[in-house]
């Protein structure tokens, strides 16, 4: 059973880490971080330096995210919900690129796994109730794509 229901994003900007306290945030019975035993989902990238070397290193240019998204099928594509976009920023705008969450058992990060699809599920109900095909586009990704 989750104690909590969860925020989203539970990481952002400059916090980096989640949770906060050194509690896990699904059972709030265990103690995680060190020197405890954890579960541990890591995200993020790296300004490599030298790649012939493997070289790199965290960099405040970089913004790191977690995103579990829904797209519809479109022009003739097959599949359910077609039309429909949904997202859950799970992660969002991590500074310097990289995230860590952390959790006292596989259970628990299992859980914590299942209610962010039990809330982009919510979110897709939501996009369909409202009629709207574009609802829960992330803002600027289309203009990241042209940028490339």
């Amino acid at each position: 059973m989750i104690k909590t229901k969860f925020r989203f994003p539970v990481a952002k900007g400059g916090k980096v880490f989640f949770p906060k306290e050194a509690l896990c945030p699904v059972c709030k019975a265990e103690k995680v971080l060190e020197p405890h035993s954890m579960a541990i989902v890591n995200l993020g990238a790296m300004l490599m330096t030298n790649r012939e070397t493997g070289s790199g290193m965290m960099s405040d240019d970089l913004d790191g995210f977690l995103r579990f998204a829904w797209h519809g099928a479109h022009d003739g594509g097959l599949g359910r919900d077609p039309g429909i976009e949904a997202h859950v920023e799970i992660v969002q705008d991590a500074r310097g690129g990289q995230a860590d969450l952390y959790f006292c058992s596989t259970e628990c990060l299992r859980k914590f796994l299942n209610a962010c699809v039990d809330e982009l599920e919510r979110r897709i109900a939501e996009a369909k109730n409202r009629g709207s095909p574009n609802s829960g586009k992330r803002p600027g990704i289309r203009e990241r794509s042209r940028r490339r």
